[in-house]
């Protein structure tokens, strides 16, 4: 019987829609009033995020220096065991494993904030409290639809996924761009973004706790390598692809931030502390309207969110179980060329986390950070190595300089006194994580170096 392999359906522009709808979720619309403003006001905000993506772009490069010469899918988890063994690329493949699974089920509870303001009707049955978020039915339920019906249409194939992806991707950046054109034609007052920065804090301390979270709110990029064995095109054209979607993504969180800071002056936004201030600003100043285009930007960046994240995980644990660092089960493909099995694992998985509340699920994607930065650090060095044997000294250098920016990243989390620095319950979370990864290590330890890939 002919071993069924994955299908070669996946346009330049699926590809760029899945690596910007990962990288666009939620936290575009919720965290200008919640994250970006409270830490570093309107310009500190622009600096840092401009900053934040430069220096993933230096990565971005060195991952599509990679997918060149690896075009294969597994992305870092192969690049990690090629260059530095099987015990780093474990490493690497469990962070990214967390990465990417933990922002299904989030992005999935973020339809609930939606629906507190455009359909408070789903805000029923109240359940009980984690942390302090109140779990309702009705938002309950909207999650695990979400869940479900996301895992339905990437188990039908990667076709269709991917045609889904695009569509909504676009539709995305549609909405925010009509945003931004309904907030200039109303002629905001730009004297509200000032002052640029929070009062009693630092300029430099301030830019750098947005950069900080560059590699959360950009993890999403790094999805493209995972569906490399799926392009219809060369993958010479990965790295443009990169950076277009890095670019627009950067592009995207600085137009909703702006928007949420210009209508009134932002201290007293802040000071007013609204539940969703860039939901409150919008509703207030350009009606129902300008909610919905809200609404529907969100909805769309919450969904291609999860779409991506169930595509590039369900790959990753597909050639983690080729090359034996995962039972074979999840590298089962359906007769569409879908790891199916993998699939339906991830979404029992997420169908879990949503009755934890969003505030737990928060605390795991927190720490997440250092994981995708870790990620980032074995990639940049890989391509480094790539570049030295193959004689290229500006690809060394662009790996090396990567690698630095992705051990900078890391620094800004786990030092203590850090502008990024992780809280008391996201280090809980990250033991816990690491522990399990080591359990498991342990028990598939024999046959993952006993045996050789085919």
């Amino acid at each position: 019987m002919k071993e069924r392999k994955l299908q070669r359906t996946m346009k330049p522009i699926d590809v760029w829609a899945l690596a910007l709808g990962a990288i666009i979720g939620w936290g575009c619309f919720v965290l200008p009033g919640n994250a970006f403003l409270p830490k570093a006001g309107p310009l500190g905000m622009l600096i840092g995020m401009l900053i934040g993506a430069g220096l993933i772009l230096v990565i971005a490069f060195c991952y599509g220096y990679l997918i060149r010469n690896f075009p294969a899918s597994g992305g870092e988890f192969i690049y990690t065991k090629t260059f530095f063994g099987k015990g780093n690329a474990f490493i690497c493949g469990w962070a990214m494993v967390l990465a990417y699974w933990s922002l299904i089920p989030l992005n999935a509870t973020a339809m609930g904030l939606i629906s507190r303001n455009l359909f408070p009707i789903l805000q029923f049955g109240e359940m009980y409290q984690v942390a302090g978020w109140t779990v309702y039915a009705g938002e309950l339920l909207t999650a695990i639809f979400f869940i479900i019906l996301v895992a339905v249409i990437n188990i039908w194939g990667m076709k269709k996924a991917a045609w889904t992806q695009t569509a909504v991707a676009l539709t995305l950046v549609g909405a925010v761009l009509i945003l931004a054109a309904l907030t200039l034609a109303k002629g905001p007052d730009f004297s509200n973004l000032a002052p640029g920065f929070p009062a009693g804090v630092n300029k430099w301390e301030a830019i750098f706790a947005i950069v900080a979270m560059a590699p959360w709110a950009f993890i999403g990029f790094d999805c493209v390598p995972q569906a490399a064995e799926e392009y219809n095109f060369k993958p010479k054209y990965g790295t443009f692809i990169l950076v277009i979607a890095v670019l627009v993504g950067a592009l995207l969180y600085i137009l909703v931030n702006t928007v949420t800071a210009v209508w009134m002056p932002w201290e007293d936004l802040l000071a007013a502390k609204h539940s969703w201030p860039t939901g409150y600003v919008v509703s207030a100043y350009l009606g129902k309207f300008g909610l919905w285009v809200l609404g529907i930007a969100m909805f769309c960046a919450v969904f291609s969110g999860m779409n991506a994240f169930y595509m590039a995980t369900s790959r990753l644990l597909y050639a983690m179980a080729k090359e034996h660092a995962l039972p074979s089960w999840f590298g089962h493909l359906n007769k569409r060329g879908t790891p199916n099995y993998a699939l339906v694992f991830i979404m029992v998985l997420s169908l879990l986390a949503p009755w934890f509340g969003r505030e737990v699920l928060g605390w795991i994607v927190d720490m997440t950070s250092v994981g995708a930065a870790i990620v980032f650090a074995y990639t940049t060095a890989a391509s480094a190595v790539l570049a030295y044997k193959k004689h290229n000294p500006f690809r060394v250098t662009v790996g090396v300089l990567g690698c630095i920016f992705s051990l900078f990243f890391i620094v800004l989390l786990v030092v203590p006194g850090m502008p990024g620095f992780l809280a008391k319950p996201s280090w809980i979370s990250l033991a816990a994580w690491v522990a399990m990864g080591a359990g498991f290590f342990l028990v598939i330890r024999k046959k993952y170096y006993g045996k050789e890939t085919h």
